[in-house]
């Protein structure tokens, strides 16, 4: 089919079925599963020429004269496209694919669009047919309310002890990311972070009654974490510098001048809470090496500014955060971080200092915050499998009780009133081999989601981590074909895939019944073993020896992180660092053994035989695991210089000075980078983020 001239009239527009979506243009939603989405006007007209195209690539100058009719940046149909990709393209079978310096082309697995033409007394003749086609149904089996947001989608339903969800609204649709809602306590305002203005991340206000978003602040450095005052006038937020640790603020609502608080000691960014009209709980560390803590700031009077401690969190562990007060000012909820991904709720009462436990089952939560009501906690936590909306019975009576399951992750959440804010995301990156001259090719098919940390097996097998089944598993990619999950595990995380030189075994990090730890997997039988079991202790960075009989990795399991090895049948393990240490990785010859410190910037060899330690260069980030890869050439690391710059850097092997590779403009945070068995690097590259936030309003019970 030819794409006609001329806009598109979506009133006139027929139905049509696109992979398992029904697309209604003329009432601006898609439909699946007996859920509506909500799509903005040119998005849906984006789509509809894609699919006039019939698989065809379509040209950026076409889009603009049939969608638009006028001449827009490419920024513009950029975020079209995320938007189609993060609402119609979140299981794989329809695809929205770039054609660089050209245009875009969609694909559809098996199909392509088929126009409906509904005729309502057939439907109504044959019920069981009706019944076939899920998209008729809105008869309470189960509830599945509409969400209606650009740039994601989310299935809500309903359990039988579930509070009743009266109405889920977008509040931000706009280009960009807005994140770390908070809702004043009566529940008619929200605060939230955004880049919109395209200068950095600053606090801006809205009513959820609808108007127009008020700027609060423009501080060329980051502004985050917005927290209301218990009387709705004044917000407190963080305010991150170019260098050195955060500064919390507070400034009046809607107007006035913003106030300097307190300043924290080594974190960069915290979420604080208003205790009280006049103080500040946040999380900090008072040394890199200690677990962080809560504490106290007062806004006034003789103490004013002065941090005082409120929790003593159990050496070893990552520590406490995500402080939220109850309503009545009366108990401090927060999470206890045992390790990354495994986080349970605290009860504190503010008045005896005592804590109680509320949850144990060490699960990955983003956010937590009271109801309006004090009687429920709600979080966003990974427990089911997915990123979902839970409420979580502060006095641990009853057990946690999902509310929102997430097609997308759930991030950040606010609460006030009788409403819940949750931020909504979609992160996607892939990964490239870079080739001579400068140029790249994908390493695996491109996904709309976040595919990272690649190790390339000698036999050519690639393993990655990625969220395309919505949680994230390993995925292996054998020569030749598809990539597809070895894993299953639907823990908070699973990544750090390591092949062994024989290509059979799989050395991995995960978290299996709230205990994060090493796992081997034996792919010739599946069977999936933890590696030198100890209950408590973390396990990081797993590294082969190049003739596959030792497994180097980092733990916590005496004090302090060091550098442990094991050996088949790996049930046993042994440090051989002192503490302080967090990753080691083999040279190519098997003579050095490159090591990086805890907390500390830098690299250091020593023989792999044990002697003296040697600092061989001073690159920041270099302790990351994936963001440097030993090879026969020597060490390839990941420089950051500043300004979201990066480049890739070689230490020879024969000693010779440090030299740039390559730059990164777009490289991951943690840039996944690794080497393919004819010493071609690889690297994940950042695709890009959308972020909304959505209101969730729950109705009484």
């Amino acid at each position: 089919m030819g794409v006609a001239m001329g806009s598109i009239d979506l009133a006139v527009e027929p139905d049509f079925r696109l992979g398992p979506w029904l697309v209604r243009p003329s009432l601006g939603m898609a439909c699946r599963d007996g859920a509506e989405v909500k799509l903005e006007p040119r998005v849906l007209q984006t789509l509809i020429v894609l699919v006039r195209a019939d698989g065809r690539t379509v040209s950026r100058a076409e889009l603009m004269r049939t969608a638009w009719g006028l001449e827009v940046g490419d920024d513009a149909i950029g975020r079209c496209i995320g938007r189609l990709r993060a609402v119609l393209a979140i299981d794989g079978v329809i695809g929205f694919e770039t054609i660089p310096k050209i245009g875009y082309r969609l694909n559809v697995a098996g199909q392509g669009a088929e126009t409906v033409v509904e005729e309502p007394a057939a439907v109504a003749a044959a019920p069981a047919q009706a019944r076939r086609s899920r998209h008729y149904l809105w008869a309470g089996l189960s509830l599945l309310l509409t969400l209606s947001i650009a740039g994601t989608a989310l299935l809500l339903t309903r359990a039988d002890d579930a509070p009743p969800v009266a109405q889920v609204t977008p509040v931000t649709t706009d280009p960009g990311q807005e994140v770390q809602p908070a809702i004043s306590l009566g529940g008619g305002q929200i605060a939230y972070a955004s880049d919109r203005a395209g200068q950095g991340f600053d606090i801006w206000v809205q009513s959820l009654s609808g108007g127009t978003p008020v700027r609060l602040t423009d501080d060329p450095a980051p502004d985050l974490s917005p927290a209301w005052s218990p009387d709705g006038g004044r917000i407190a937020f963080v305010r991150v510098p170019a260098s050195g640790p955060c500064q919390l603020f507070v400034r009046p609502v809607p107007s006035g001048p913003e106030r300097l608080v307190a300043s924290c000691t080594t974190f960069r960014e915290v979420k604080p809470a208003w205790a009280d009209a006049d103080h500040l709980i946040f999380a900090d560390k008072a040394s890199a090496a200690e677990p962080a803590r809560l504490w106290s700031v007062a806004l006034s009077g003789a103490d004013a500014g002065t941090l005082v401690p409120l929790t003593s969190p159990p050496a070893g562990i990552n520590g406490d955060g995500d402080p939220t007060i109850s309503p009545d000012g009366r108990r401090l909820a927060f999470m206890r971080h045992r390790a990354v991904g495994v986080s349970d709720v605290i009860l504190r009462d503010l008045a005896t200092g005592e804590e109680r436990q509320v949850t144990a089952d060490g699960r990955k939560l983003h956010g937590l915050e009271w109801s309006g009501d004090g009687r429920w906690l709600y979080t966003s936590s990974s427990r089911a499998g997915d990123f979902g909306l839970w409420r979580v019975d502060p006095e641990a009576k009853a057990p946690p009780l999902r509310i929102a399951p997430g097609l997308n992750q759930l991030g950040r959440i606010g609460a006030g009133g009788d409403r819940v804010a949750a931020e909504v995301r979609t992160n996607r990156s892939t990964l490239l081999r870079l080739l001579q001259g400068g140029g790249t090719e994908p390493v695996v098919p491109a996904s709309n989601r976040l595919d990272w940390d690649p190790d390339v097996s000698r036999q050519g097998a690639v393993a990655f981590a990625s969220d395309r089944s919505g949680m994230f598993e390993i995925w292996v990619a054998d020569p030749g074909q598809a990539p597809s999950p070895v894993t299953q595990l639907l823990g908070p995380f699973t990544q750090s895939p390591r092949w062994a030189p024989d290509g059979r075994r799989l050395a991995l990090v995960s978290v299996v019944d709230g205990a994060p730890g090493l796992f081997i997997l034996d792919r010739g039988s599946g069977r999936l073993r933890r590696v030198a079991p100890d209950p408590g202790a973390e396990d990081r960075a797993p590294a082969w020896s190049r003739d596959g009989q030792r497994l180097y990795f980092a733990s916590n399991r005496l004090e302090g992180w060091r550098i442990w090895i094991t050996r088949p049948p790996y049930e046993q393990a042994m440090p051989i660092s002192e503490a302080g240490w967090r990753v080691a990785k083999e040279s190519a010859d098997g003579r050095w053994l490159y090591m990086v410190r805890d907390g500390e910037d830098g690299l250091w060899r020593q023989p792999a035989d044990g002697g003296q330690v040697e600092k061989v260069a001073d690159l920041p980030s270099a302790y990351d695991n994936e963001s440097w890869v030993v090879g026969p050439d020597g060490v390839y690391l990941i420089d950051r210089p500043g300004n979201g710059q990066a480049r890739i850097m070689l230490l020879p092997a024969d000693g010779g000075e440090l030299r740039m590779v390559a730059d990164l403009p777009d490289a991951l945070y943690k840039s996944s980078l690794t080497l393919d068995p004819d010493g071609r690097l690889i690297i994940g590259k950042y695709l890009g983020t959308l972020v909304d936030i959505v209101d969730v309003r729950m109705g009484a019970r």
